[in-house]
């Protein structure tokens, strides 16, 4: 690493590495059964260099000393059209700036191999199965132990080794012309994950959507889940990225210091929670990582930023430099702001509580994708894949080709509940469940 930064230097006025080395296992069942199981190891750097102000940028698999130069040729070429940076790769972490890292190494998960993957993913695959032989399981597992080495010429970086376990379940079930396919998915970074719970979690949803309901069109209180929310969180996220406020295309650039939301709306980014996937001691420029307010008591605190957006913006990063990956291999792409662990803060109300005030109206657990919608005004629309309708505070069934549309920030300023739980929804973000007055709902055949 230093001799291929020397060289960098040579011909750069500033320069940076980041190198990651991985070993992934993957173990994938279709149809009840096991189709595939592999290991597959990964090695790759990133020079990212500053020459005469532009932004140069190349990576590689090839790590030897024959490929040095080539890769600091390819930066240096890609410089002379690069963008004009607006930053300084960060120096040395100093002794006021250092926090305990969050725990994201656990060697119990490091130990795993393909054999006991293959075991924990029959284990679910027997759970589901064994409560209907007609239900088609699906598993994923995979086990990940990442190295990631930050090195640059101002003497910034670090180096930190993180281990992940994820697991994916779904159940298909086909019942004449009506196909239900539900899934579940959950990660951690330590050995306190247990992979059955999605089993469970599956087979609940399962039982729930048994029977068929007629959802009517018109407009009506929408109970979101925590994953059912998550096109209301993506355009949430998106409206709060220092890159979309430059680009002017964020209904909140500039609200800052102004009260956007009901005021039982909390929004945080925090790489520093223990065992969450996206969690590290550091970002990808080697900024210290930290608990970031982006909304507090519906105020909007900030946006969250990488060094050239904040360079760019006239701030500091936020620690949400993160490269995002091409082809799974993040070492490939320049850093860009992004999330790391996503929290809505939980409000007081139970969920059961929260269903027994529904007169009429619809639960969101799962959308088809991220939907559509648009940034700029924050108007969404998505087609419901898991739903439930609510009549007289009870659950009476499925709802099938039924769409919900509304507003982002009307809805969140529409809120009759939020659950006094948050759940991390596909081991990706935390957040509770919502509940909006008033939303439209498009239904088929009604």
């Amino acid at each position: 690493m230093k001799d291929l930064l020397d060289v960098a230097i040579k011909n750069a006025d500033a320069a940076e590495l980041y190198l990651v080395n991985s070993e992934t296992i993957p173990v994938v069942f279709e149809m009840s059964k096991l189709k595939q199981a592999e290991t597959k190891r990964t090695t790759g750097v990133a020079l990212r260099i500053i020459r005469s102000g532009k932004i140069g940028f190349s990576s590689s698999t090839d790590l030897s000393k024959a490929a040095a130069d080539n890769l600091v040729n390819m930066a240096t070429e890609s410089a002379d059209m690069g963008e004009t940076a607006r930053f300084d790769f960060p120096g040395p972490i100093t002794d006021g700036e250092v926090m305990p890292a969050p725990l994201i190494y656990d060697d119990r998960i490091a130990d795993i191999d393909a054999d006991e993957l293959i075991r924990m993913g029959q284990e679910i695959v027997d759970i589901i199965t064994e409560e209907d032989p007609s239900i088609k399981c699906g598993v994923q597992l995979e086990r990940e132990v990442q190295e990631v080495t930050i090195t640059n010429s101002n003497g910034g970086g670090g180096r930190y080794r993180k281990t992940t376990l994820t697991a994916m379940a779904d159940a298909l079930l086909v019942e004449g012309t009506d196909i239900f396919l539900i899934y579940s998915m959950a990660g951690s970074c330590c050995s306190n994950f247990d992979s059955r719970s999605i089993a469970q979690d599956v087979l609940e949803r399962v039982r729930l959507g048994r029977t068929i309901a007629q959802a009517r069109t018109g407009r009506m209180p929408v109970l979101f889940t925590a994953r059912g929310i998550m096109p209301l969180f993506i355009a949430l996220q998106s409206a709060l990225n220092g890159k979309t406020v430059l680009e002017g295309s964020s209904p909140l650039a500039d609200k800052v210091g102004r009260q956007v939301f009901d005021p039982r709306v909390f929004v945080y980014d925090d790489a520093t929670v223990d065992c969450a996937l996206g969690s590290c001691p550091m970002d990808a420029e080697g900024v210290k990582s930290r608990k970031t307010p982006l909304i507090e008591a519906g105020v909007v605190k900030g946006h969250y930023y990488d060094l050239q957006t904040a360079g760019k913006a006239g701030t500091s990063s936020t620690g949400n430099g993160v490269r995002q990956a091409h082809a799974g291999d993040y070492f490939e792409g320049q850093p860009t702001p992004g999330t790391s662990n996503p929290l809505i803060a939980p409000g007081t109300e139970s969920l059961e509580d929260m269903i027994a005030s529904m007169d009429e109206g619809i639960i969101v657990d799962q959308v088809m994708g991220a939907g559509q919608g648009n940034v700029l005004t924050g108007d969404f629309s998505v087609n419901v894949h898991l739903g439930f309708k609510v009549e007289h505070g009870k659950i009476v069934g499925r709802v099938k080709d039924t769409m919900v549309a509304g507003n982002t920030i009307k809805a969140l300023n529409d809120i009759v509940a939020i659950s006094d739980r948050a759940e991390w929804a596909y081991g990706q973000y935390s957040a509770p469940a919502f509940l909006f007055r008033s939303l439209g709902i498009a239904a088929k055949g009604s």
